[in-house]
């Protein structure tokens, strides 16, 4: 069972991009059944959508490769769980999620990339290992304050 880190994104930049994004990330998790998929909400920031783990991953397993991927490139493992959009408007939305055990730094480090046009901004916290900040990525630069309780 991990400690679970809580987070607040929000993306700001262009109406017609921040509006893409909202739609693209959109979906469920690749790890899930047919039959979980048909039960299930989508998740309003699945990382999967934005962010994909290849196909030869997913053809190996979770077990086999699906964790060491998602650690190393979306900086926790299963991306955004409790996800709900909190706050939108033009040019802004705002999602609040909880991740496993650390904030999802390369993912937004990697969106960012993705979606130049748009700036990232993440608040976390993780009381049990005692630690919190705050996150921007914008392109290429990533800027992160972090600092233990």
């Amino acid at each position: 069972m991990p400690n679970w880190c809580t987070n607040v994104l929000t993306v700001l930049g262009p109406e017609t991009d921040v509006q893409a994004f909202r739609k693209q990330a959109v979906g469920h998790s690749p790890w899930l059944t047919a039959a979980e998929i048909t039960s299930e909400k989508p998740n309003p920031l699945n990382f999967h959508s934005l962010v994909p783990i290849p196909d030869e991953v997913l053809k190996a397993g979770y077990d086999e490769q699906g964790y060491h991927w998602e650690k190393l490139n979306w900086g926790c493992k299963w991306g955004a769980c409790n996800c709900q959009i909190v706050d939108e408007d033009a040019g802004r939305i705002v999602y609040q999620f909880d991740s496993a055990w650390s904030p999802p730094m390369e993912f937004i480090e990697t969106a960012a990339k993705l979606w130049p046009t748009l700036t990232l901004l993440l608040e976390y916290e993780e009381p049990g290992m005692a630690f919190k900040g705050i996150a921007k990525a914008h392109g290429e630069e990533l800027e992160d304050h972090c600092v233990t309780l």
